[in-house]
């Protein structure tokens, strides 16, 4: 897979940003990931960046966006957070990746079992995270 260039990211829309995380589900789920040179790509993307999709997630260990839409370095913005709340922080993190740096979706990607919602749903109360959690 090529490292995504400025052009090369100009010409995706929408529906095909949708359309390349579709494929690289389906690589995923049948254990077909793209074979790719990380270290190349990371050299190829030290000047910039051109990520066609924004994907919000949870920090849940079981939810790596590069791995379940089998991206490579520079293919995607990964936002991971507790629940996949939404803040002024993401947003503007959001607002950078589509109008900055010209990505074409946004994806919210939530996943079963999540100990943030569970958490909310439970009234859990510890710290730091009964903050995170009453925003879910």
């Amino acid at each position: 897979m090529k490292t995504l260039t400025k052009e090369m990211q100009a010409a995706i829309s929408p529906a095909m940003a949708l359309e390349l995380l579709k494929e690289g589900n389906k690589r995923f789920v049948n254990n077909l990931k793209v074979n790719r040179n990380l270290l190349q790509q990371a050299n190829e993307t030290s000047d910039g960046q051109h990520p066609f999709a924004v994907i919000l997630s949870c920090i849940d260990s079981r939810t790596s966006v590069e791995l379940i839409f089998d991206q490579g370095l520079g293919d995607v913005f990964s936002v991971r957070i507790a629940g996949n709340i939404i803040n002024e922080d993401i947003l503007g993190s959001m607002e950078f990746g589509c109008k900055v740096a010209g990505s074409k979706i946004i994806v919210v990607l939530g996943h079963t079992k999540c100990g943030a919602i569970k958490g909310a749903c439970d009234h859990v109360e510890m710290g730091n995270l009964t903050a995170l959690l009453s925003s879910v």
